[in-house]
């Protein structure tokens, strides 16, 4: 009787542990995420930017007049070059895509078609944070 409730209490143990790492990792990878969607946004490297740079330099409120419109407009080419670069990657994929169709039997077709990217998947750049120019 005794092994039984050793075996019992053992196997609460386990599972207790068990669900505490699915329950930690499921968080951790939320929280990945939420890191990643937030160090992908412009806005975000503008703040970061300009909180670093008041950190470290310093720099005087007549000085902030002008560098914060520096600091603005790179911001906005660095979205545009993010945009172009968005576009340029995806004609890339559909390019490939049409080149390897065209070498594909009707049955390797079928399948290819179940992993392929879905034209919408790839055009919302919204999914990035980026306007379309």
């Amino acid at each position: 009787m005794k092994k039984f409730r050793y075996v019992i209490i053992t196997l609460c143990l386990v599972a207790l542990v068990a669900i505490s790492g699915l329950v930690g990792g499921f968080i951790g990878l939320r929280m990945a995420r939420h890191q990643q969607e937030k160090k992908d946004d412009p806005e975000t490297w503008n703040e970061s930017s300009r909180r670093k740079f008041e950190r470290t330099v310093k720099p005087t409120p007549e000085q902030w007049v002008k560098l914060e419109g520096y600091l603005n407009q790179a911001v906005e080419d660095l979205k545009a070059i993010r945009a172009d670069t968005i576009s340029r990657s995806t004609n890339v994929v559909w390019r490939l895509v049409g080149q390897v169709e065209k070498e594909l039997t009707p049955e390797q077709l079928e399948a290819f078609a179940k992993m392929k990217p879905n034209q919408q998947d790839l055009s919302t750049l919204d999914l990035l944070r980026v306007e379309k120019k």
